[in-house]
């Protein structure tokens, strides 16, 4: 389910689309209608209403960049008077994709992709420690997608293994495009990479099929009053797989990942109320078994994201 408070703004139907978008928006209207029982024109209408509404965007998200890319999150805590430059600076990094301001002892947190080990030592050595006012860092390496924007991983394939047609260039670069709008025709993708549209067509299904990419519909977060928290966990070993995998099939869960570093599991966990979110720290986190350390901070600012408005 879409955690979002403008939701209740919505009629059961809207709800019922935007919950189907979530999970996958390249489902056609067709397949949409058999699915939720409502007739095909109706659920073009409504789609077309939200998208025209600024309600939602459709985009492509990569749902393992595990796959074409290091993920690495970086923890920050700087001094009061440095934050926003300190997060203004990261967000002009290409490879940062996701940076939010947090309250807690990190008031920073940051979600970058590396082409290379080589491109993260540099990021490490011409931005990260040259900073000033960076009073502490956590560096952690994700090495396995367990969910991300609400989709379960599939365990039973080997997540760093790449799919058998490498990922390259073109698919990037497509990729990137339907970041921005998955809702580009084939034709227009074609123009704008100078590629014919069976190509594009063929490669896209292939990204798809592959669980490279999933087209989704997304939240505008500047009409919502969401409240996001980013939970970080150091487990016991031989928990991490067990915890991993309850933390996944929570609904507030947005996306979980594994790390490698001085924190085990990562989760950025979205809710309606500050109240449930009370909840899910006290049914949920706390009585985790197996669970030696963990840092919660509650989201007060996206000053990143890739899929931001």
């Amino acid at each position: 389910m879409v955690l979002i408070s403008i939701m209740n703004q919505l009629d059961q139907m809207d709800k019922k689309i935007v919950d189907a978008l979530a999970v996958d928006a390249h489902m056609s209207s067709m397949e949409m209608s058999k699915q939720l029982k409502i007739c095909a024109p109706t659920i073009r209408r409504r789609v077309n209403r939200l998208i025209k509404n600024e309600i939602i965007r459709i985009q492509a998200v990569q749902i393992n960049r595990v796959k074409t890319s290091i993920t690495v999150s970086i923890l920050l805590k700087v001094e009061s008077n440095v934050i926003v430059r300190t997060a203004d600076l990261l967000a002009s990094q290409k490879e940062a994709g996701f940076i939010v301001l947090t309250a807690g002892y990190f008031n920073i947190v940051c979600l970058c992709w590396f082409e290379s080990v080589e491109a993260y030592s540099r990021f490490l050595n011409s931005v990260l420690y040259p900073m000033e006012g960076v009073l502490d860092t956590d560096t952690l390496i994700c090495t396995e997608y367990r969910k991300y924007a609400f989709v379960k991983m599939n365990r039973a394939a080997d997540p760093t293994k790449r799919a058998n047609k490498p990922v390259d260039d073109i698919d990037m670069k497509i990729i990137e495009l339907l970041e921005k709008d998955a809702r580009q025709k084939s034709t227009r993708l074609a123009k704008s990479l100078n590629i014919s549209a069976p190509t594009i067509r063929c490669r896209i299904n292939d990204l798809l099929d592959n669980n490279i990419i999933r087209i989704q519909a997304f939240p505008n977060f500047r009409m919502s009053k969401t409240i996001a928290a980013v939970i970080a966990l150091k487990v016991a070993n031989g928990s991490v797989n067990r915890i991993a995998d309850y933390l996944s099939d929570r609904t507030e869960a947005r996306q979980v990942m594994l790390f490698t570093g001085s924190y085990d599991i990562g989760v950025w966990a979205w809710f309606e109320t500050i109240q449930a979110f009370s909840d899910f720290l006290k049914d949920v986190i706390n009585p985790l078994e197996g669970v030696e350390k963990k840092e919660i901070a509650i989201q007060t600012e996206i000053k990143k994201w890739v899929h931001q408005w």
